[in-house]
Protein backbone atom coordinates (compact mmCIF):
# COMPACT_ATOMS: atom_id res chain seq x y z
CA UNK A 1 0.00 0.00 0.00
CA UNK A 2 1.44 3.56 -1.07
CA UNK A 3 2.70 5.10 2.26
CA UNK A 4 -0.02 7.95 2.27
CA UNK A 5 -2.84 6.12 2.26
CA UNK A 6 -1.50 3.85 4.66
CA UNK A 7 0.18 6.97 7.26
CA UNK A 8 -4.11 8.24 6.72
CA UNK A 9 -5.43 4.25 7.72
CA UNK A 10 -2.86 4.53 10.90
CA UNK A 11 -4.07 8.37 11.64
CA UNK A 12 -7.72 7.60 10.66
CA UNK A 13 -7.47 4.36 13.77
CA UNK A 14 -6.32 6.61 16.55
CA UNK A 15 -8.67 9.34 15.93
CA UNK A 16 -11.48 6.66 15.86
CA UNK A 17 -10.13 4.59 18.98
CA UNK A 18 -9.87 7.62 20.54
CA UNK A 19 -13.43 9.83 19.58
CA UNK A 20 -14.86 6.55 18.58
CA UNK A 21 -16.13 6.09 14.78
CA UNK A 22 -19.41 8.19 15.28
CA UNK A 23 -17.49 10.72 16.92
CA UNK A 24 -14.44 11.37 14.59
CA UNK A 25 -15.31 13.57 11.36
CA UNK A 26 -12.52 13.31 8.58
CA UNK A 27 -11.74 17.36 9.36
CA UNK A 28 -10.89 15.70 12.71
CA UNK A 29 -8.57 12.91 10.73
CA UNK A 30 -7.59 15.56 8.64
CA UNK A 31 -6.20 18.16 11.27
CA UNK A 32 -4.46 15.31 13.50
CA UNK A 33 -2.02 14.59 10.31
CA UNK A 34 -1.80 17.95 9.59
CA UNK A 35 -3.36 17.64 6.42
CA UNK A 36 -5.71 19.10 4.27
CA UNK A 37 -9.27 17.70 3.97
CA UNK A 38 -9.18 18.00 0.11
CA UNK A 39 -6.15 15.74 0.55
CA UNK A 40 -7.80 12.92 2.07
CA UNK A 41 -10.47 13.21 -0.06
CA UNK A 42 -8.07 12.81 -3.02
CA UNK A 43 -7.36 8.91 -1.32
CA UNK A 44 -10.84 7.99 0.17
CA UNK A 45 -14.11 9.36 -1.13
CA UNK A 46 -15.92 9.36 2.31
CA UNK A 47 -15.65 8.43 6.08
CA UNK A 48 -17.50 5.18 5.29
CA UNK A 49 -14.86 4.17 2.51
CA UNK A 50 -12.29 4.98 5.09
CA UNK A 51 -13.52 2.61 7.85
CA UNK A 52 -14.05 0.11 4.80
CA UNK A 53 -10.27 0.40 3.31
CA UNK A 54 -8.91 -0.14 7.26
CA UNK A 55 -11.16 -3.60 7.56
CA UNK A 56 -9.93 -4.58 4.18
CA UNK A 57 -6.36 -3.38 4.95
CA UNK A 58 -6.03 -5.19 8.42
CA UNK A 59 -8.60 -8.70 7.56
CA UNK A 60 -5.41 -9.01 4.28
CA UNK A 61 -2.67 -8.58 6.54
CA UNK A 62 -3.78 -10.70 9.19
CA UNK A 63 -4.64 -13.26 5.87
CA UNK A 64 -1.11 -12.72 4.69
CA UNK A 65 0.65 -13.70 8.34
CA UNK A 66 -1.55 -17.23 8.30
CA UNK A 67 -0.74 -18.14 4.78
CA UNK A 68 2.66 -17.56 5.34
CA UNK A 69 3.42 -19.56 8.45
CA UNK A 70 1.09 -22.07 6.32
CA UNK A 71 3.23 -22.57 3.89
CA UNK A 72 6.60 -22.13 6.21
CA UNK A 73 8.39 -24.90 5.59
CA UNK A 74 11.46 -23.86 8.39
CA UNK A 75 8.31 -25.13 11.20
CA UNK A 76 7.27 -28.21 12.13
CA UNK A 77 3.82 -29.06 12.06
CA UNK A 78 3.62 -28.85 16.13
CA UNK A 79 5.33 -25.50 15.48
CA UNK A 80 2.88 -24.46 13.40
CA UNK A 81 0.11 -25.21 15.70
CA UNK A 82 2.19 -23.05 18.76
CA UNK A 83 2.76 -20.50 16.25
CA UNK A 84 -1.24 -20.12 15.24
CA UNK A 85 -1.58 -19.61 19.43
CA UNK A 86 0.75 -16.64 19.54
CA UNK A 87 0.64 -15.21 16.50
CA UNK A 88 -3.13 -14.70 17.63
CA UNK A 89 -2.30 -12.65 20.41
CA UNK A 90 0.92 -11.20 18.97
CA UNK A 91 -1.63 -10.14 15.97
CA UNK A 92 -4.29 -8.38 18.76
CA UNK A 93 -1.14 -6.39 20.24
CA UNK A 94 0.14 -4.92 17.06
CA UNK A 95 -3.75 -3.83 16.01
CA UNK A 96 -5.43 -3.56 19.44
CA UNK A 97 -6.85 0.27 18.67
CA UNK A 98 -8.86 -1.02 15.00
CA UNK A 99 -9.94 -3.98 17.05
CA UNK A 100 -11.35 -1.37 19.75
CA UNK A 101 -13.08 0.16 17.31
CA UNK A 102 -14.89 -2.68 16.26
CA UNK A 103 -16.02 -3.46 20.19
CA UNK A 104 -16.79 0.59 20.42
CA UNK A 105 -18.95 0.64 17.24
CA UNK A 106 -21.72 -1.78 15.78
CA UNK A 107 -21.26 -1.72 11.89
CA UNK A 108 -23.11 -3.18 9.26
CA UNK A 109 -20.73 -5.73 7.20
CA UNK A 110 -21.23 -5.32 3.35
CA UNK A 111 -20.70 -8.59 0.72
CA UNK A 112 -17.03 -7.86 0.34
CA UNK A 113 -16.27 -7.54 3.72
CA UNK A 114 -18.13 -10.27 4.82
CA UNK A 115 -16.70 -12.07 2.22
CA UNK A 116 -12.59 -11.31 3.42
CA UNK A 117 -13.54 -12.38 7.15
CA UNK A 118 -15.31 -15.59 5.74
CA UNK A 119 -12.34 -16.62 3.80
CA UNK A 120 -9.60 -15.40 6.94
CA UNK A 121 -11.14 -18.00 8.76
CA UNK A 122 -11.44 -20.76 6.34
CA UNK A 123 -8.42 -20.26 5.27
CA UNK A 124 -7.14 -20.73 9.57
CA UNK A 125 -8.90 -24.26 9.90
CA UNK A 126 -7.92 -25.84 6.24
CA UNK A 127 -4.41 -24.69 7.54
CA UNK A 128 -5.39 -26.06 11.45
CA UNK A 129 -6.45 -29.03 9.56
CA UNK A 130 -3.40 -29.89 7.47
CA UNK A 131 -1.33 -28.95 10.30
CA UNK A 132 -3.30 -31.88 12.75
CA UNK A 133 -2.53 -34.09 9.97
CA UNK A 134 0.98 -34.07 10.17
CA UNK A 135 1.53 -33.64 13.70
CA UNK A 136 -0.98 -36.87 14.60
CA UNK A 137 -0.78 -39.25 11.62
CA UNK A 138 -3.15 -41.29 9.68
CA UNK A 139 -5.16 -42.60 12.57
CA UNK A 140 -6.03 -38.72 13.23
CA UNK A 141 -7.44 -38.44 9.77
CA UNK A 142 -11.11 -38.69 10.76
CA UNK A 143 -11.20 -36.44 13.39
CA UNK A 144 -8.80 -33.68 11.63
CA UNK A 145 -11.84 -31.41 10.48
CA UNK A 146 -13.25 -31.71 14.03
CA UNK A 147 -10.20 -31.22 15.63
CA UNK A 148 -9.31 -27.57 13.59
CA UNK A 149 -12.70 -26.44 14.52
CA UNK A 150 -12.05 -26.88 17.94
CA UNK A 151 -8.02 -25.97 18.06
CA UNK A 152 -9.24 -22.44 17.48
CA UNK A 153 -12.63 -22.43 19.29
CA UNK A 154 -9.60 -22.95 22.34
CA UNK A 155 -7.97 -19.55 20.84
CA UNK A 156 -10.91 -17.92 20.53
CA UNK A 157 -12.06 -18.72 23.43
CA UNK A 158 -9.39 -16.96 25.98
CA UNK A 159 -8.96 -14.38 23.21
CA UNK A 160 -12.33 -13.22 24.12
CA UNK A 161 -11.27 -12.40 27.50
CA UNK A 162 -8.12 -10.73 26.63
CA UNK A 163 -10.20 -8.09 24.37
CA UNK A 164 -13.46 -8.32 26.50
CA UNK A 165 -11.97 -7.94 30.21
CA UNK A 166 -8.25 -7.09 29.40
CA UNK A 167 -7.03 -10.23 30.88
CA UNK A 168 -3.21 -10.61 30.19
CA UNK A 169 -2.07 -14.83 29.64
CA UNK A 170 1.52 -16.40 29.24
CA UNK A 171 1.35 -16.75 25.69
CA UNK A 172 4.25 -19.13 25.55
CA UNK A 173 2.48 -21.11 28.65
CA UNK A 174 -0.70 -20.86 27.23
CA UNK A 175 0.01 -22.44 23.60
CA UNK A 176 1.47 -25.08 25.70
CA UNK A 177 -1.78 -25.69 27.19
CA UNK A 178 -4.09 -25.64 24.37
CA UNK A 179 -1.46 -27.85 22.18
CA UNK A 180 -0.98 -30.81 25.59
CA UNK A 181 -5.41 -30.28 25.55
CA UNK A 182 -5.20 -31.20 21.68
CA UNK A 183 -2.64 -34.27 22.46
CA UNK A 184 -5.29 -35.81 24.94
CA UNK A 185 -8.28 -34.98 23.12
CA UNK A 186 -6.97 -36.53 19.78
CA UNK A 187 -5.72 -39.25 21.40
CA UNK A 188 -9.32 -39.56 23.28
CA UNK A 189 -11.02 -39.59 20.13
CA UNK A 190 -8.93 -41.93 17.85
CA UNK A 191 -9.04 -44.33 21.19
CA UNK A 192 -12.71 -44.41 21.80
CA UNK A 193 -13.63 -44.09 17.23
CA UNK A 194 -15.40 -40.73 18.58
CA UNK A 195 -17.97 -39.80 16.52
CA UNK A 196 -17.36 -37.08 13.67
CA UNK A 197 -19.67 -34.17 13.31
CA UNK A 198 -17.85 -32.13 10.71
CA UNK A 199 -17.61 -34.81 7.55
CA UNK A 200 -14.68 -34.07 4.68
CA UNK A 201 -17.32 -33.25 2.29
CA UNK A 202 -19.78 -30.32 4.25
CA UNK A 203 -16.25 -28.91 5.65
CA UNK A 204 -14.89 -28.58 2.01
CA UNK A 205 -18.45 -27.43 0.78
CA UNK A 206 -18.25 -24.38 3.40
CA UNK A 207 -14.19 -23.66 2.62
CA UNK A 208 -15.12 -23.11 -0.89
CA UNK A 209 -18.16 -21.60 -0.30
CA UNK A 210 -16.24 -18.65 1.67
CA UNK A 211 -13.55 -18.22 -0.96
CA UNK A 212 -16.22 -17.83 -3.72
CA UNK A 213 -17.78 -15.02 -1.19
CA UNK A 214 -14.56 -13.00 -1.18
CA UNK A 215 -14.27 -12.46 -4.58
CA UNK A 216 -10.58 -12.12 -4.10
CA UNK A 217 -8.61 -12.93 -7.79
CA UNK A 218 -9.52 -16.52 -7.15
CA UNK A 219 -6.54 -17.72 -5.30
CA UNK A 220 -8.86 -19.02 -2.00
CA UNK A 221 -10.78 -20.91 -4.68
CA UNK A 222 -7.36 -22.99 -6.07
CA UNK A 223 -6.44 -23.65 -2.23
CA UNK A 224 -10.05 -24.80 -1.36
CA UNK A 225 -9.40 -26.72 -4.90
CA UNK A 226 -6.05 -28.21 -4.08
CA UNK A 227 -7.22 -29.38 -0.38
CA UNK A 228 -9.89 -31.25 -1.90
CA UNK A 229 -6.98 -32.89 -3.93
CA UNK A 230 -5.09 -33.35 -0.91
CA UNK A 231 -7.94 -35.18 0.54
CA UNK A 232 -8.80 -37.89 -1.95
CA UNK A 233 -4.96 -38.07 -2.25
CA UNK A 234 -5.17 -39.45 1.07
CA UNK A 235 -7.78 -42.35 1.09
CA UNK A 236 -6.33 -43.53 -1.92
CA UNK A 237 -4.48 -46.48 -2.44
CA UNK A 238 -1.36 -45.30 -4.16
CA UNK A 239 1.80 -46.19 -3.67
CA UNK A 240 3.82 -44.28 -0.86
CA UNK A 241 6.20 -43.10 -3.88
CA UNK A 242 3.57 -41.66 -6.04
CA UNK A 243 1.51 -40.33 -3.14
CA UNK A 244 4.57 -38.41 -2.49
CA UNK A 245 5.40 -37.26 -5.86
CA UNK A 246 1.71 -35.88 -5.95
CA UNK A 247 2.03 -34.08 -2.80
CA UNK A 248 5.00 -32.30 -3.89
CA UNK A 249 3.32 -31.62 -7.17
CA UNK A 250 0.42 -29.84 -5.07
CA UNK A 251 3.10 -28.08 -2.81
CA UNK A 252 4.59 -26.41 -5.86
CA UNK A 253 1.58 -25.59 -7.77
CA UNK A 254 0.39 -24.19 -5.06
CA UNK A 255 3.55 -21.80 -4.15
CA UNK A 256 3.47 -21.47 -7.63
CA UNK A 257 0.18 -19.77 -7.61
CA UNK A 258 0.63 -17.89 -4.93
CA UNK A 259 3.89 -16.15 -6.49
CA UNK A 260 4.05 -12.05 -7.87
CA UNK A 261 4.48 -13.75 -11.46
CA UNK A 262 3.75 -16.97 -11.82
CA UNK A 263 5.27 -19.64 -14.29
CA UNK A 264 2.61 -20.90 -16.15
CA UNK A 265 4.95 -23.92 -17.76
CA UNK A 266 5.34 -24.97 -14.19
CA UNK A 267 1.64 -24.78 -13.43
CA UNK A 268 0.67 -26.92 -16.37
CA UNK A 269 3.52 -29.02 -15.92
CA UNK A 270 1.77 -29.72 -12.79
CA UNK A 271 -1.24 -29.55 -13.54
CA UNK A 272 -0.72 -32.41 -16.25
CA UNK A 273 0.82 -35.06 -13.35
CA UNK A 274 -2.14 -34.39 -12.00
CA UNK A 275 -4.83 -35.09 -14.90
CA UNK A 276 -2.82 -38.62 -16.14
CA UNK A 277 -3.65 -39.73 -12.51
CA UNK A 278 -5.44 -43.16 -12.57
CA UNK A 279 -7.60 -42.36 -9.32
CA UNK A 280 -10.98 -41.47 -10.79
CA UNK A 281 -12.26 -38.98 -8.01
CA UNK A 282 -9.43 -36.65 -8.88
CA UNK A 283 -10.70 -36.52 -12.44
CA UNK A 284 -13.54 -33.31 -11.58
CA UNK A 285 -11.93 -31.91 -8.94
CA UNK A 286 -8.68 -31.75 -11.17
CA UNK A 287 -10.62 -29.87 -14.06
CA UNK A 288 -12.33 -27.73 -12.07
CA UNK A 289 -8.74 -26.46 -10.47
CA UNK A 290 -7.68 -26.12 -14.16
CA UNK A 291 -11.01 -23.89 -15.30
CA UNK A 292 -10.26 -21.66 -12.34
CA UNK A 293 -6.56 -21.02 -13.14
CA UNK A 294 -7.12 -20.72 -16.26
CA UNK A 295 -9.71 -17.75 -15.79
CA UNK A 296 -7.15 -16.10 -13.85
CA UNK A 297 -4.33 -16.32 -16.30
Amino acid sequence: MEGKKQQILEGAIKSFSEKGYRGTSIQDIADALGISKGSLYFYFKSKEDLLLSIFKYYIESMGKKSQELSQSTELSSRDKLRKQITMSYELYDQHKSFINIIMQERFDLNEELHGLILTLRANSLLATRIAIREQYGPDAEPYANDASILFNAFIEGYMGFVIMEGKRFDIERLASFILERMDQMIAGMIGSQADIMMETEVFEQWSCMAAKTADSGGKPDIHAELEVIRTIIDKSELSAEMASEMYASLQLLGEEIDKEKPQLVLIKGMLSLLKNSKIVELKKPVFKLEAIIGEMF
